[in-house]
């Protein structure tokens, strides 16, 4: 691609993540217990990659519990706009920095689709999160009819520009983007590994035109659609994708463990040459 000599310049490996959003599948506190405590078991022994689960908000405090003397992190699913106020329902930074939370899922196809989330509230919440010394997971991505026609790109430039509004260049890098096409979320097969190189390629091109290209390459971007063990391997073995955000798959902890053990081998493999 014409953007390619640009993004694709790396200068250092960028740690690799392996995180999985439980949605509504995992809701109560003995289903944490069995899940969560097996993962920790399975992946204790893992240090070269970077990883986290995000449970239902009432679950956060129980899985903190489980998690918080091992080596994996732990989130939520959205948060506030606001960190108080007459705001029914909602949950506010202060509180989920208090739980411990590390990393917040912002704007996901299902919010944005269900809950009307648009890119300006996103990017609100972007705001607040780092403010609260927490990880924005920015969920980005094109509908199916967008890609049609032709104008995925333009859908996902407008996601990553409203992403990035008013954060200061040295707080890019600490935000993650998890590239999930819409058409790809919750189907029997996830986007061709190609194809979603070449779409972080041009994320990290349209982050590069912003803040420039060191900071660009710092920033990981991370893939989320149907993964599954069998894809897992090519995926991260792609230049410009630096981790695997898992659904359905990793809702069983020997699924969980077995992509995070693939990614790890990965590394080493790729640390030692």
């Amino acid at each position: 691609m014409w953007y390619d000599r640009l993004v694709d310049k790396e200068v250092f490996m960028r740690k690799k993540i392996v995180g999985s959003s439980w949605k509504m599948h995992i809701t109560t506190k003995s289903e944490v217990d069995v899940l969560a405590m097996d993962i920790v078991e399975g992946v204790k022994d893992i240090s070269n990659v970077d990883m986290f689960l995000i449970p239902t908000f009432p679950l956060i405090d129980h899985l903190a519990n489980i998690l918080s003397d091992s080596n994996v992190a732990w989130g939520a699913q959205n948060m506030a706009f606001a960190d108080y106020g007459a705001y029914t329902g909602e949950v506010p930074a202060p509180t989920l920095a208090q739980l411990g939370c590390t990393v917040i899922e912002l704007g996901h196809a299902e919010r944005r689709a269900n809950f009307n989330e648009s890119d300006h509230s996103v990017n609100k919440k972007v705001k607040l999160c780092l403010d609260y010394k927490m990880t924005p997971l920015v969920c980005i991505g094109e509908t199916k009819a967008e890609k049609d026609d032709g104008v995925g790109n333009v859908r996902v430039k407008t996601q990553v520009l409203w992403t990035l509004d008013g954060v200061k260049p040295e707080d890019v890098d600490k935000i993650i983007f998890a590239y999930e096409p819409v058409w790809a979320i919750g189907q029997s097969e996830g986007a061709n590994a190609d194809y979603v190189e070449d779409m972080h390629r041009f994320i990290r091109y349209v982050i590069a035109s912003e803040v420039g290209n060191d900071i660009a390459q710092s920033v990981r971007i991370i893939y989320g659609g149907s993964v599954k063990l069998e894809s897992a391997y090519e995926l991260i073995s792609k230049k410009n994708i630096d981790g695997l955000f898992t659904g359905r798959f990793a809702l069983t902890a020997k699924n969980y463990i077995a992509i995070a053990a693939l990614v790890s081998k990965y590394v080493q493999e790729k640390e030692g040459n």
